[in-house]
């Protein structure tokens, strides 16, 4: 009987000692769990970055393992360190995986972040009975963020400009530019130059240089004044060319770029510019009649009246006397084929003639109209301009006085 517990037990001894060495043989083997990093840039600002990390550990032995004091280190290419982050391990079952996913706050720190290196060290165990094994990790992954970068977003820059004063020299000018910033961080104007050119590259104006800060995906807007040649207006278009540079802030790295931009405007309005609403009396009719031997002469004084400070002038002027029923029937008229200067600030008078023959008077019943017209039309401009506007005056008076 004896005999036999003994058989029994080195029986079972050798089982053990067979598992043992099978356990051993199966634990010194232990494969290295494969590891695979994802690292996306979910989010940027002028502040911080956030980068979403999912880390993938696949477990191929046939026992279960476990992943403790996993640490990610993030560093730029420089040296700058921007993350150091501890993941929280755990056991992963045989033949299973385990996802840890973390997103990841990170500033730049005055580093350039082209790159950045991500290092995951740590340790993968497994422990089975009284055996245990251990084996390190570390794991290495570069991002690029260069396209981000590259991709950068010039400022979207538009411009309204009112003119201040017009003088024989120039015209001085307001400007309101608007700039909107299309990317997710802050990015900034660094003396930038505007220079106004025409469609033929030739300068005709500037503004003052602009500098200031346009917040992520908003809009700024920048209060600049300049001044503009007269004979601008003569142009077809106008642009105005920005030179200068334009800065970034991506979650604490500053970089500064190029920045070359045209931008057309609308040619200011000359009508706008000659006749506002404000403006005074530009033109005053006296006339006066008396007979002659070839019919009825009118005699007209225009009294024209520059309170701007810019020489004005008057072309193509047209006189017409035209009386006023149910329609208008011209009487007569007269044109002044030269150009009419009116210096800045002063008033010039302009004297014409119109000869009504007698027989048109007795055809168009003068006595029994409503009203005579007196018209005066020109096309209104500074002097040495091409463009001009269209002025017509009319004064009336009432026929039935003379009856």
């Amino acid at each position: 009987m004896r005999r036999k517990i003994m058989i029994i037990l080195v029986i079972i001894a050798i089982f053990y000692l067979v598992i043992g060495v099978l356990l051993l043989s199966n634990i010194q083997f232990m494969e290295a769990p494969d590891i695979l990093v994802e690292i996306e840039v979910t989010e940027i600002s002028s502040e911080k970055a956030v980068l979403h990390t999912i880390i993938n550990v696949e477990n191929p032995n046939g026992f279960d393992i476990i992943a403790k004091n996993l640490k990610m280190v993030i560093t730029t290419d420089d040296g700058g360190e921007v993350a150091d982050i501890l993941i929280e391990g755990g056991r992963i079952s045989s033949n299973k995986n385990n996802t840890y996913i973390q997103d990841i706050n990170i500033a730049f720190n005055g580093h350039s972040p082209e790159h950045l290196i991500t290092r995951i060290s740590g340790e993968v165990g497994a422990s089975i009975l009284f055996i245990e094994k251990t084996i390190p990790l570390k794991i290495g992954v570069v991002i690029s963020l260069e396209n981000l970068l590259d991709k950068l977003a010039v400022p979207v820059i538009s411009a309204s400009i009112n003119i201040d004063d017009i003088t024989t020299d120039n015209i001085n000018l307001s400007a309101e530019i608007t700039a909107y910033n299309p990317n997710p961080f802050d990015i900034y104007l660094e003396n930038v130059s505007a220079e106004i050119e025409t469609d033929s590259g030739e300068k005709v104006g500037s503004l003052d240089v602009l500098s200031g800060v346009i917040a992520g995906s908003d809009y700024a807007q920048f209060d600049t004044s300049g001044w503009l040649l007269l004979k601008a207006l003569n142009a077809k278009k106008l642009f105005i060319n920005l030179e200068g540079a334009f800065g970034v802030n991506i979650a604490g790295f500053e970089k500064s770029l190029p920045l070359d931009i045209s931008i057309v405007f609308n040619i200011p309005d000359l009508e706008e510019i000659l006749l506002p609403q404000n403006y005074p009396t530009i033109l005053a009719i006296k006339v006066d009649g008396k007979l002659s031997l070839r019919g009825f002469l009118s005699e007209i004084d225009l009294l024209i009246n520059n309170t701007l400070k810019v020489d004005l002038a008057l072309r193509n002027t047209t006189v017409q006397l035209i009386i006023a029923n149910d329609d208008e029937k011209l009487l007569g008229e007269t044109n002044i084929e030269e150009e009419i200067i009116i210096t800045a600030g002063k008033a010039k008078n302009v004297s014409c003639e119109i000869i009504i023959p007698y027989s048109k008077l007795l055809s168009s019943n003068l006595l029994s109209a409503n009203w005579l017209i007196i018209s005066v039309s020109a096309d209104l401009t500074i002097r040495g301009l091409e463009p001009s506007v269209y002025l017509e005056i009319r004064g009336y008076q009432d026929i039935h006085i003379l009856t």
